[in-house]
């Protein structure tokens, strides 16, 4: 079990400063359902939906069981002078098997196995197209 810290008394003593969020991917604390923001847009995992206002940084979970509200912000933790601190991804920002599910599910993609893995230094067909929306004269 990883040590969790009582942050309440650290935010006490903590100073103002300038940060914006503008994109961005938020697991909704209270449900869980995982919305992935992008500037100019907003969308839940899969679905379009008006969750971010970065006017006013409110988050809304627009899962009709749900429905919380947010205001969201940065809390920049400071780093002390010793080997190997914050060299790896936070634990917290690493999204687990429900949270990646949810990421692939907005994704939309197809993965492809490893034998068909790009080996050059200029990787060839990277974008590709389903067969539905693929032009009438081309073939393989």
């Amino acid at each position: 079990m990883s040590y969790t810290p009582d942050t309440r008394q650290r935010i006490a003593k903590a100073q103002r400063f300038f940060a914006r969020l503008e994109s961005f991917s938020l697991e909704c604390p209270a449900c869980g359902d995982v919305y992935v923001i992008r500037q100019g847009a907003s969308r839940k995992a899969g679905a379009k939906s008006d969750a971010w206002d970065s006017t006013t940084g409110r988050f809304t979970c627009t899962n009709k069981d749900c429905g919380r509200h947010y205001v969201l912000g940065i809390l920049a933790w400071p780093i002390v002078a010793a080997p190997r601190v914050a060299t790896a991804t936070p634990e917290d920002q690493v999204p687990g098997p429900r949270q990646l599910a949810q990421l692939r599910k907005e994704g939309g993609g197809w993965w492809l196995p490893d034998e068909d893995g790009q080996r050059y230094p200029r990787p060839k067909e990277t974008n590709l197209t389903t067969e539905d929306n693929r032009p009438e004269d081309e073939e393989d």
